[in-house]
């Protein structure tokens, strides 16, 4: 009796150690992506998932909505690869696996504007990160959503050679990040804009950057949501972002 006890608890200890291998397996050496770390010049340790496609011309960095991560970007990165480009898919700093400061950990909960602002830096090391594999500015891409698309457009206004930037449901100012200190001539055709009026805020965005640039792309759907929920509640979405980027990246 004691022995069949004993031959049941090895069983049972096998099977929960074969499954924890299998998810590990799968959580952390999966063949869609390799996990990278960016140091950014301020000394945080931004964490992304790299989906390389090999022989891709062109390179895009994905950056999530508050509080999100890199994950949000996950299906949506796969598509992108499939049609032949690399991506790069960070968590800011303070979200996901990007917690590690010169300070130590830290949360996105906890920072003011100010902190917040400094986010630039981690798209800017993302964008080197890019560079070093191969894909300049003028071959790299940017989507973002909610305050990574005014971080989007902050980097694009920033960087003028950066060939598109899609934007998710952009506010006036998030967080401190308003789009009128970043407005420049001669971005409109750089540009894709994307939210729902069912999103106010977002709507109120988008319309500000439509009224600046009359060749801006401003697709507004009447239902929804907010940032990468977009491409959750709407179907065809992605393809037709795809198209678009065929079209502007060749350009």
């Amino acid at each position: 009796m004691v022995y069949r006890i004993i031959l049941f608890l090895l069983i049972v200890v096998v099977i929960i150690i074969s499954f924890l291998l299998k998810y590990f397996f799968l959580a952390n050496n999966t063949d869609d992506f390799k996990k990278v770390t960016i140091v950014t010049k301020d000394g945080f340790s931004i964490i992304g998932n790299y989906y390389y496609q090999p022989n891709s011309k062109f390179a895009g960095i994905l950056v999530h909505m508050r509080p999100a991560t890199k994950e949000s970007w996950h299906r949506f990165a796969l598509a992108l690869k499939q049609e032949g480009f690399s991506v790069l898919a960070i968590d800011l700093r303070g979200h996901g696996e990007s917690k590690l400061s010169p300070k130590g950990s830290v949360s996105y909960e906890d920072f003011n504007e100010e902190e917040e602002k400094l986010s630039i830096n981690d798209i800017e090391a993302a964008s080197v990160f890019l560079e070093k594999e191969g894909f300049f500015k003028d071959k790299q891409f940017y989507i973002g959503a909610s305050i990574g698309a005014n971080l989007g457009f902050q980097f694009l206004s920033e960087n003028p050679s950066l060939k598109a930037a899609i934007l998710f449901s952009p506010g006036i100012n998030y967080r401190g990040i308003a789009l009128e200190r970043f407005k420049k001539d001669n971005l409109n055709k750089k540009i894709l804009v994307i939210s729902a009026l069912d999103d106010q805020q977002a709507i109120e965005g988008s319309r500000l950057l439509k009224s600046w640039y009359s060749n801006v792309e401003y697709w507004e759907y009447s239902s929804g949501g907010h940032g990468t929920q977009l491409l959750e509640n709407n179907q065809e979405l992605a393809g037709k972002i795809i198209n678009w980027l065929r079209t502007v990246m060749v350009e």
